[in-house]
């Protein structure tokens, strides 16, 4: 249509002015390279349109994994002080069967279960003891809720009052929790969960599976 417009204002033109066949050309090769050169800005912008739908479309593909890559580094960073305060209290070393992992939901601090008690039993150690009371100042300085977590091995509960290790692992996270309320950590943030023998962290070697994890919440 604006072909057509511009050919008849042209056209108009050249008999109201009576201007000369080659002047005419000359103004027709004008209107279609400015047509052209239309044709061509339009093609780039809807060209640049497409590729800046394209970069917000990788902006948000990126976004949460800009977000997950300072989030892991703010992980690092507690683990780091979080090891550095254990071993100041162990005198260097890290109080023993104790780790410090990350995992999707947040910071572990790891204690075997060997530490923290004896075989079927819920009562916890002396050695238990003087080790959690190295990890009250860790549950503190967190800022979101707490879930203490019981595991065991998956061996059968044989011979004892506990009927399943789901039962078990759920008596031993609240024993732990208790304890660590009882030396100034908030109850109000703190929640405990059994998964029994149902999340090994090694299928190789049951013994590591008897542990309880102290989960600083992200």
């Amino acid at each position: 249509m604006l072909r057509t417009a511009c050919t008849a204002g042209l056209l108009m033109a050249c008999f109201a002015g009576c201007i000369s066949p080659d002047r005419h050309r000359e103004v027709l090769t004008q209107r279609d390279k400015l047509e052209d050169q239309r044709d061509d800005l339009l093609r780039v912008n809807e060209e640049y349109q497409i590729r800046n739908q394209e970069l917000l479309s990788e902006n948000e593909r990126l976004t949460p994994l800009v977000r997950e890559a300072a989030y892991l580094r703010d992980q690092r960073k507690k683990i780091e002080d979080i090891l550095s305060r254990l071993r100041q209290d162990g005198g260097g070393d890290l109080p023993r069967g104790v780790d410090v992992v990350a995992n999707p939901e947040g910071l572990a601090l790891r204690v075997e279960g060997s530490v923290l008690f004896s075989s079927g039993s819920i009562e916890l150690t002396a050695e238990g003891r003087q080790v959690l009371g190295q990890l009250v100042d860790a549950v503190q300085g967190h800022a979101g809720r707490v879930r203490v977590s019981g595991h065991t091995d998956n061996d059968p509960i044989v011979h004892s009052q506990w009927e399943t290790n789901i039962r078990l692992s759920a008596e031993r996270a609240m024993a732990v929790r208790e304890f660590l309320i009882s030396q100034g950590a908030a109850a109000e943030r703190m929640s405990i969960a059994g998964y029994g023998e149902f999340v090994p962290v090694d299928l190789g070697d049951n013994s590591r599976n008897r542990r309880v994890e102290i989960v600083l919440l992200r």
